[in-house]
């Protein structure tokens, strides 16, 4: 016997509800919010690596304070997965980066930088500003694409239905993918930067995908008349695609999580936000996007009250032209 999904919607609804509700508690506290990358402050980020266990967060940036002055306070972090730091401060030029190198070399020769990057603050500003536009046009594209692409719906059902509840379930996506960066990010390295949006925008892509998938067999089974309940419809469209859904995005899962464990440190973001993206994405199209269709597509339906069971087809005759 299979778990009702569209019977039970409430409790997917009180779940994700609650997890948005931390999210943004986290976004918005004073004590956490997201840590900004270099890439829209700007600034300098030295990665460093060493052979020994001498070198921690607390001699780097003790060392860095007395090279370049108390006022000058960097974030210094630990990459998991080996003694490997990030050094990130204001734009440092390449007289300081060897004067720095030079002072840890002091206490522990085997130092060296795997890595160096430097924005200035108004590129910093630009690609912020670009990444936030980015982000608007997609989600505005996304709804003007799948309120076309179900411009076919039975009458009595706006195709704008569709696009309006895959954005609500983008959002949610969204909006819990930042709160785990804004919460995780004061534990580990986990910063906003354009691989963050790059990840963010992989993740809309693969989560509206799957949405849509889920979407078209309910068009199918609303215009094929497979079944008389409209409920029934939704759930039956929901299971017909969920070993597709599971199949695809555990596959992808997979090698994300192997990229996690064995990557590169300075790809560790952007992985940890794709596989977590993806696990979201995967959620809410099945839990969250088609139970929330199925509320829109009831109000616009005449005489069929949200928790009405046993709403009916008459024969011959469209799903608006209900009982």
């Amino acid at each position: 016997m299979r778990f009702n999904i569209i019977q039970n919607r409430k409790y997917g609804f009180i779940f994700s509800g609650i997890l948005v509700l931390l999210s943004l508690f986290f976004l918005i506290s004073p004590q956490f919010r997201l840590s900004l990358g270099i890439d829209f402050v700007g600034g300098t980020e030295l990665t460093l690596s060493s052979e020994t266990s001498e070198l921690t967060t607390e001699s780097l940036s003790a060392t860095y304070t007395n090279l370049f002055g108390e006022k000058i306070t960097p974030k210094v972090s630990h990459i998991l997965g080996g003694n490997n730091f990030i050094i990130k401060s204001h734009e440092l030029s390449a007289e300081k980066q060897i004067q720095l190198l030079e002072e840890l070399h002091k206490t522990d020769t085997s130092i060296k930088v795997e890595g160096v990057s430097t924005v200035g603050a108004s590129l910093g500003d630009y690609f912020k500003t670009q990444a936030l536009t980015t982000l608007l046009l997609a989600i505005t594209a996304i709804i003007f694409f799948l309120a076309w692409t179900f411009r076919s719906v039975p009458k009595g059902i706006s195709s704008w239905r569709f696009g309006m509840t895959a954005i609500i379930a983008l959002v949610h996506d969204v909006l819990i993918i930042a709160g785990s960066f804004a919460l995780l990010g004061q534990f580990i390295n986990l910063e906003v930067d354009t691989l963050f949006v790059t990840a963010l925008l992989t993740v809309l892509g693969f989560s509206v995908h799957d949405t849509i998938v889920v979407f078209d067999r309910l068009r199918e089974n609303l215009n094929g008349k497979k079944s008389h309940l409209i409920q029934e419809i939704a759930e039956n469209s929901l299971w017909q695609t969920m070993g597709r859904s599971l199949h695809t995005s555990f596959s992808t899962l997979f090698v994300l999580l192997s990229l996690l464990f064995w990557g590169a440190p300075s790809i560790f973001a952007f992985v940890f936000a794709l596989s977590f993206g993806i696990f979201i994405g995967t959620y809410s199209s099945i839990f969250i996007a088609t139970p929330l269709l199925v509320l829109f597509i009831q109000r616009d339906l005449k005489n069929a009250p949200i928790n009405d069971d046993e709403i009916e087809y008459q024969e011959g005759e469209y799903i608006s032209d209900v009982k």
